[in-house]
């Protein structure tokens, strides 16, 4: 008999086994310094792209918002309104009349089809204003800020028929037709007779400021004498500082003649203008033909009489 009393089938091996054994045995974790560092660069990697995962989430979620905000905001314009008013300000004096017929909008014109572009454009042609601006005043309203020129001098003028007219200078050497202005501010202003260029013209001005800012001195300083100014000549001053012998000449009727260096300090030359005046007047106020105050460090006097004196 074959066997030893074993059964058909049985096995001969040792000991008790199962799969796990047969699988062979586990394999343990290796926890070497690289093998940790391997690791740690996978749970990096995971989390970096984890990250930019989230964060571009939430920026297409912000830019969803983003629109419908926008959408909104352009859904919830409200309807545009006829222009019922004109708000008019200004730092001078055009009157109300004036931008009435300079601002000719059609009846039941809506806020939104005024064109306050052109409208500032169309302002700002009048000689007078400097500068201007317009806008929309919801809910049926335009403004409109006018920043006029302030007036130095006058100008008398021929036109092309041969008549005399009178235009106001201004501050920076703009000539216009004054409006509104009342008759006390031409009584103030003194003419100018302006400087001739090579080819007989007098346009365009240069260096007006300058002049306009010896009379600002003087009307700030000596009003009384300011008023005794009736012309302003620029016969000897092109209104270029640089070249010598540049002069204003101011003929009052008080003093006939009375030069100023253009690029001296007008302040000092007007200081000692008065004192030279109060000076004459204390000593019997003769009659004085001229005054030249453009000289280095002094000024010399000329008297009806011919005497010759230096202050």
């Amino acid at each position: 008999m074959i066997g030893s009393g074993k059964e058909k089938g049985g096995t001969s091996a040792k000991g008790e086994q199962s799969w796990r054994e047969l699988a062979g045995p586990r394999r343990r974790r290796i926890n070497s310094p690289q093998a940790k560092k391997r690791r740690h660069k996978k749970f990096l990697r995971a989390l970096v792209l984890l990250s930019l995962f989230v964060i571009f989430m939430a920026a297409a979620a912000w830019s969803i918002v983003s629109l419908n905000q926008r959408e909104e905001s352009i859904t919830i314009t409200p309807p545009s309104k006829p222009i019922e008013r004109i708000l008019f300000e200004t730092n001078g004096v055009l009157p109300n009349k004036w931008i009435s017929s300079v601002v000719q909008l059609k009846p039941g014109m809506l806020m939104m089809e005024a064109d306050i572009h052109l409208l500032k454009a169309e302002i700002e042609k009048e000689g007078q204003v400097k500068s201007a601006s317009v806008e929309r005043v919801f809910p049926s309203a335009l403004r409109i800020v006018v920043e006029e020129h302030i007036p130095s001098m006058l100008l008398a003028t021929s036109g092309a028929d041969g008549r005399r007219s009178v235009r106001i200078v201004s501050q920076t050497g703009t000539i216009y037709k004054g409006i509104g202005y009342p008759r006390s501010t031409y009584d103030n202003l003194p003419f100018l007779s302006p400087y001739q260029h090579a080819d007989g013209s007098y346009l365009p001005f240069k260096g007006i400021e300058r002049v306009a800012e010896l009379l600002d001195y003087s009307r700030q300083n000596n009003a009384q004498l300011f008023k005794t100014w009736e012309l302003v000549s620029l016969r000897h001053y092109s209104g270029d500082l640089d070249l010598p012998g540049q002069v204003i000449e101011v003929r009052s009727s008080l003093v006939p003649r009375i030069i100023f260096s253009a690029s001296s300090d007008l302040g000092q030359q007007l200081d000692r203008l008065n004192y030279i005046l109060q000076y004459v007047q204390r000593r019997g106020n003769p009659s004085i033909e001229r005054i030249d105050l453009s000289l280095q460090g002094s000024a010399a006097v000329q008297f009806s009489s011919g005497r010759i004196a230096t202050f």
